[in-house]
């Protein structure tokens, strides 16, 4: 950034002083176009007609620069009315001129042929006869003048650009060094995360740094949580191991076919225990750069399940969910969550179960860009009892006793629920049974 900065300010003021220098160029030639029309009133004010015609100047030109030698201004005047030459022009070879015509004016730069600014003033004398002698005044002027003034103008405003320069080079490293520290300080505190010496980035940063700031202390979190998670199902499994383990020990020591039942068993226990604990802690545990899921499909595919399922019940669904919904998580802690609730409200429903669903409140300026949803399952079963709306949430608690189950559903939604820092509300539909409400803040 240093370097292309660099370069933009120097072509940047390149261009600023080539830009000065020609229009300071162009604004002395201009100044001395008009000094030299000067030149040509004060020779035509000097100017008579002498015998036959012929035109004669007085020795005071008006500017001593005319009478000097080699002065570097140079007056011509040349026509049917003769040739003059100011004195300035002793020892000088002066070029060929044409003449123009009364009234007209030519200038014209240094160039190949004639090394002097030209300038031509084209007169008409008139005569007692009321005819005219046509002359030209022509003014030449050494372009030593001009170039010594645009040099003199040139070499002060290179240097003053030159300043100029390097004061706002070294503005510029500095804003970028301003700038730029607070990463270095994000990355000290991200090395000192990483080495176990802090646990979480809590340094003082701008304002444009704060979402990355949040967004890595977020995940930090949810990877800590997740651990956590999978520490607690690994105790849960080296509990749960122990009885089985003590049946195979002592079906070892027996030979009996009793026994080896029991080791049998035991082992498809010790089998399920893994298998379901490691499932529960995987589902539990939050992913935070999870891929969008459109809700919609994942919905219609639940419930084409559940249909075939229910048949015999002639369920009639409603789902009122937009079709660009998204839910930020994994695709099986979606179908794990939907699909215990929606199971349920097929199970306890009698004819209708709606289905609304939509995002949450855009998120303000910093945070992250997962939108968060909001869902509401509604069914026209026989409903639940207020009372019980907390104990339902417990593992291993079922809403009817005479329906099929093991009273986990609502367990696992609420487990899922919280791994995504959810909410859960269970209350009265008005289509006669349950209503449950679920929100799921941006990931």
């Amino acid at each position: 950034m240093s370097l292309i900065a660099s370069l933009v300010l120097v072509l940047a003021l390149g261009l600023v002083g080539l830009a000065l220098s020609s229009a300071n160029h162009q604004s002395a030639e201009s100044t001395l176009q008009a000094r030299m029309e000067s030149y040509v009133f004060l020779v035509l004010a000097a100017a008579e007609l002498g015998p036959g015609n012929q035109l004669q100047f007085g020795e005071d030109l008006g500017d001593p620069r005319l009478s000097q030698p080699g002065s570097g201004v140079y007056i011509h005047v040349h026509g049917s009315a003769g040739h003059w030459s100011s004195p300035s022009t002793l020892g000088l070879e002066m070029p060929e001129l044409s003449t123009i015509d009364a009234a007209n004016t030519y200038f014209s730069a240094p160039g190949t042929l004639l090394n002097f600014y030209v300038y031509q003033y084209g007169v008409a004398w008139q005569l007692a006869d009321e005819t005219t002698l046509p002359f030209t005044v022509s003014v030449l002027v050494d372009p030593d003048e001009i170039d010594r003034q645009t040099s003199a103008f040139r070499l002060g405003l290179w240097r003053a650009l030159g300043a100029a320069g390097v004061i706002l080079l070294l503005a510029q490293l500095m804003v970028i060094y301003l700038g730029f520290r607070p990463l270095q300080r994000v990355a000290i505190d991200v090395a000192s995360v990483e080495s176990g010496l802090a646990p979480r980035l809590e340094g003082n940063y701008p304002r444009e740094l704060e979402p990355l700031a949040r967004n890595v202390n977020k995940l930090l979190e949810t990877e800590k949580a997740n651990q956590q998670r999978y520490r607690n199902a690994l105790d849960s499994l080296a509990h749960s191991l122990k009885t089985p383990l003590a049946v195979l020990r002592a079906g070892l020591e027996s030979d009996s076919p009793s026994g080896r039942a029991a080791m049998r068993k035991a082992t498809d226990d010790m089998n399920q225990l893994v298998a379901t604990r490691l499932q529960r802690a995987a589902l539990s545990a939050r992913r935070t750069m999870a891929q969008p899921l459109p809700v919609r499909p994942e919905l219609e595919r639940i419930l084409a399940s559940l249909e075939k399922v229910y048949s015999h019940k002639m369920i009639a669904v409603e789902v009122n969910v937009p079709v660009d919904l998204q839910f930020y998580g994994e695709q099986r802690d979606w179908l794990e969550l939907m699909g215990n609730l929606l199971d349920n409200a097929f199970k306890y429903g009698k004819s209708r179960v709606r289905i609304s669903g939509g995002p949450l409140e855009e998120p303000g300026a910093g945070q992250p860009p997962g939108k968060g949803l909001w869902m509401r399952l509604e069914d026209d079963g026989p409903g639940i009892d207020p009372e019980a709306w907390p104990r339902l949430l417990k593992r291993g608690v079922r809403g009817d006793e005479r329906e099929d189950g093991h009273g986990l559903g609502l367990a696992i939604v609420l487990e899922l629920l919280t791994a995504y820092d959810g909410t859960i509300e269970i209350t009265d539909s008005d289509l006669g049974g349950t209503l449950i409400k679920l929100e799921i803040p941006a990931s």
